[in-house]
């Protein structure tokens, strides 16, 4: 952009140079100098203010920290260099490669001439009814504004990822054969479904993993063929597991399974945390929710993960008893552990591997309640004693597992999002469904996952647009020492927000024209969907869309106190000669947006393509309002009273270049 800005002024310099009589022509390399340094301070404001609006997402916390920082990094570095570039290397290859400028006091180009033939009556229309121009700019402003009221909201855009990974959970104890015998004819329905290419399945995890967990439970990955729409495959792999009713199933994604696990340690994308002090009441409001939230539209894969009960042996030794035969309870407790759950005597090295070699008691031996029983302990006098005489063994009905928060007891109930549903609106509605039940029990509720995490990043990018949106003020006003004129240009951050709007509501609606009639009460309206991506492009928009707005303010100040121009002449030749840099650097961001978006559902794209979308949509319509509302609002503001230049800025008197 500072290229282009740089080079266009100096070309229109040039031309204009060589359209006067030879004797008040200056030389090249002055009228190159001069050029360069009218728009230098624009180009460097910009350039602060552009910088001022990505600092914050190098402050991001969380996993859209991870996403996002490294963009705002390099978008930094990237623009910091273009203005070094622009400010040294350009003014110089524009004496090396544009010659004397003779020939550019030749006509325009046709594209040129015709984009001009049609803004001028545009321009003038825009000034004579500056008032109206305005009023209709803040209405349309509005109106953008409550069509983003109707959005839902999700946490990041749905990963593309080809692969379904299907979750079943058979109940606690069940065997490994078991276990594989009932999920083995959900493999087979799985692979028969037309458009799946594999089946692969895992049935428990390994003791050391890091998400161990028994043999009761199976993870299903399910590759879909290219080419095959996955809302259809989703259809067909709830169809078969709704014929196994005997099995608690989910259905994600290995990435989303993933992000939901560690946001909230459950696979699925909300979680319902049900926070009290007694295990039945807990268990209770569980089965309530779970109930409940069948019938809440939008929700799927609803799992009550409540305290799973198992047949337990505790043993609680007596105390008179291990006293008579000389033990303590810890010796006992040690002799025992070490005959059932084994105990390290060896290592054994084979090549580069490490074995540990364990002795415990024979399967055999240890198979049946009586078995525990009727195991001998040797006392310390050599006495002995079976496990029973010296101890009460089971077996008991018992929790799996108690899970705490905060030193609290709490039930989680999780579930996912429906394909044509959002995180948003959905908690809006669990919460809705949810919340009375724990409170009729005296019991506090949270909701966590992805939505807690959206929620906090949403918190943080309103904050920082904020933040960002001051800045930028406050800058604009040091730039023109005038805040009428910051304000003037801030025009451009709504002007930048309705066409973001408008191309969310155009690239996420399943149906324009459905979406479009139900705005007006005819038929059913699916909301679009803003995703923390898109949010992140609302917020570069910003620093992109007041450049414009500072190049065409400049220009008018430049023309009245520095060429003489008049008040009214300024402004439409400032606005005439800023169009075509003005559409330049706007085109070539389009050009270089338009690839990213056009990959949106490819894998990949998912969060690129909607910031891209959103930054494509504020472009237009900032870079074509700005050229018709800042001219307006500059005359309404500025018609008793022109702002001035900063001294040494915008075409201040420079030394001789020679020198």
């Amino acid at each position: 952009d500072d290229a282009i800005i740089d080079v266009e002024n100096v070309y229109r310099r040039l031309a204009e140079n060589a359209r006067l009589p030879l004797e008040k022509r200056r030389p090249k390399v002055r009228v190159i100098f001069d050029a360069s340094n009218e728009i230098r301070s624009s180009m460097v404001f910009a350039t602060v203010i552009i910088v001022a609006v990505f600092v914050p997402l190098l402050f991001l916390q969380g996993i859209e920290g991870r996403f996002f920082m490294p963009m705002g990094m390099a978008y930094i570095v990237s623009i910091l260099a273009s203005l070094l570039v622009a400010l040294t290397v350009v003014p110089a290859l524009c004496r090396l490669l544009l010659g004397d400028g003779m020939k550019y006091g030749e006509k325009e180009g046709p594209v040129v001439r015709g984009l001009k033939r049609f803004y001028a009556p545009v321009l003038r229309g825009a000034l004579r009814l500056r008032v109206p121009v305005l009023a209709a700019t803040a209405l349309v402003t509005v109106a953008s504004l409550g069509l983003a009221s109707t959005y839902g909201s999700d946490f990041l855009p749905e990963f593309n990822e080809g692969t379904f990974t299907v979750f079943t959970d058979a109940p606690p104890g069940t065997s490994l054969e078991e276990s594989d015998r009932m999920v083995k004819g959900i493999d087979r329905s799985l692979a028969r479904i037309e458009g799946v290419e594999s089946v692969v399945r895992r049935t428990g995890r390994a003791e050391r993993d890091e998400h161990a967990h028994g043999v009761n439970r199976s993870e299903i990955a399910v590759t879909v063929q290219p080419g095959y729409a996955k809302e259809d495959i989703l259809r067909e792999i709830d169809a078969v597991l709704n014929e196994v009713p005997a099995l608690r199933t989910e259905v994600g994604s290995p990435i989303g399974h993933q992000l939901s696990h560690v946001l909230s340690g459950t696979q699925a994308a909300i979680a319902i945390n049900v926070f009290g002090d007694d295990l039945d009441t807990l268990r209770k409001i569980a089965q309530e929710v779970e109930a409940a939230l069948k019938d809440v539209p939008g929700a799927r894969d609803i799992l009550a993960n409540r305290e799973a009960m198992v047949n337990s042996l505790p043993i609680r030794y007596r105390a008179e008893d291990l006293k008579r035969w000389g033990f303590t309870p810890a010796a006992a407790a040690a002799q025992v552990e070490a005959a059932f759950n084994g105990v390290t005597v060896a290592s054994v090295n084979e090549g580069i591997r490490r074995y540990e070699l364990i002795v415990r008691l024979h399967p055999d031996s240890r198979a049946t309640l009586e078995d525990v029983r009727q195991f001998l302990l040797i006392g310390s006098g050599g006495a002995q004693v079976r496990l029973e005489e010296i101890a009460d063994v089971g077996p008991e009905n018992m929790p799996l597992g108690i899970q705490r928060e905060n030193g609290r007891r709490k039930a989680v109930i999780s579930l996912n999002v429906a394909a044509g549903h959002n995180i948003g609106d959905l908690v809006a509605e669990v919460e809705r469904v949810v919340t009375p039940i724990v409170q009729r029990h005296g019991y506090s509720v949270t909701f966590g996952g992805q939505f807690e995490a959206q929620q906090s990043a949403s918190r943080a990018i309103y904050l920082m647009s904020a933040f960002v949106a001051l800045v930028i003020l406050v800058l604009l006003s040091s730039a023109f020492n005038s805040t009428r004129a910051a304000l003037l240009v801030m025009l451009n951050l709504p002007l930048a927000l309705i066409g973001g709007i408008v191309a969310i509501f155009l690239t996420e609606s399943d149906g324009i024209f459905q979406n479009i009639f139900a705005l007006f009460g005819a038929g059913d309206y699916q909301a679009p969907v803003i995703s923390i991506a898109s949010m992140v492009g609302f917020v570069t928009l910003f620093g992109i869309a007041v450049r414009n707005g500072i190049l065409l303010v400049n220009h008018y100040a430049h023309l009245m106190h520095k060429e003489g121009k008049t008040f009214d002449e300024a402004i439409v030749q400032g606005s005439m000669e800023r169009l075509i840099p003005i559409l330049m650097t706007a085109l070539t961001a389009v050009l270089g947006l338009f690839p990213i978006a056009l990959a949106k559902g490819e894998p990949g794209s998912e969060l690129l393509a909607p910031l891209a979308i959103v930054v494509l949509g504020g472009l237009v319509t900032s870079t074509l309002l700005n050229l018709i509302v800042v001219p307006a609002g500059y005359y309404l503001l500025f018609r008793n009273k022109p702002i001035r230049p900063r001294t040494g800025t915008d075409g201040a008197e420079a030394p001789d270049p020679q020198v």
